[in-house]
């Protein structure tokens, strides 16, 4: 890790029990390894950690390292996740920092949610997953704060955005198609991978279900 990075973002969504995080079939890290880790990097200043999973434990910092961590539930719980739709405080955690910006909507139907305001501090986090949790999009689940050297109302955990985040492709379909140059806007949010981009969004907006080769200026 650079030297000049003094703050850490950990995120992790998934399983965990008595044997740590599990990362593959049969392969698990504890969160001690993970401790120890994040004390040893003497120039990280604080860590913001974000945990999505079942039973979680608090991070361990050392003496000159901040704490900030929201946790999906507390630790004598399970957390949710639902068949083909993924864990819902993360999806939660990912709209309130990216929905403004990428021009989204809530997962709630009807919903108006928003955070206001040039930054995300952990007082409007919070009260946004609270607003969510009495709505039930956290299915029953009471997110926990840790904190530790920490002003909690006030503390930035990062800008808010406002402006548009999307990605403007120059497409040049061959011929016998068209020689005019194309231009189209993808949204952030609907893009998964570059094989789904290419397949699933900008070959069917501009050649249908006809073969043709799609090249990206």
């Amino acid at each position: 890790m650079r030297p000049n990075v003094h703050t850490l973002v950990f995120l992790y969504s998934g399983h965990h029990d008595r044997n740590g995080f599990k990362v593959g079939m049969n392969e698990y890290v504890s969160l001690q390894h993970i401790n120890r880790k994040i004390q040893e990097c003497t120039h990280i200043k604080i860590v913001i950690a974000f945990m999505d999973c079942c039973q979680p434990e608090r991070i361990r910092v050392n003496e000159e390292q901040r704490l900030i961590q929201l946790s999906a539930t507390v630790s004598t719980d399970s957390a949710i996740s639902l068949r083909n739709e993924g864990s819902p405080f993360t999806k939660l955690l990912v709209q309130a920092f990216t929905m403004k910006a990428s021009g989204g909507t809530c997962a709630l139907p009807n919903c108006e949610c928003r955070i206001d305001g040039p930054f995300i501090t952990i007082d409007s986090l919070s009260h946004y997953l609270e607003i969510h949790r009495q709505n039930g999009l956290l299915r029953d689940m009471e997110p926990e704060k840790s904190l530790i050297k920490i002003t909690w109302q006030n503390e930035c955990l990062a800008y808010n955005y406002s402006y548009k985040v999307a990605f403007r492709f120059d497409i040049v379909l061959p011929q016998p198609f068209t020689s005019k140059r194309h231009r189209f806007e993808v949204l952030a949010t609907t893009v998964n991978d570059f094989d789904a981009l290419i397949q699933k969004i900008l070959f069917p907006r501009f050649a249908g279900r006809r073969r043709c080769t799609v090249d990206l200026i």
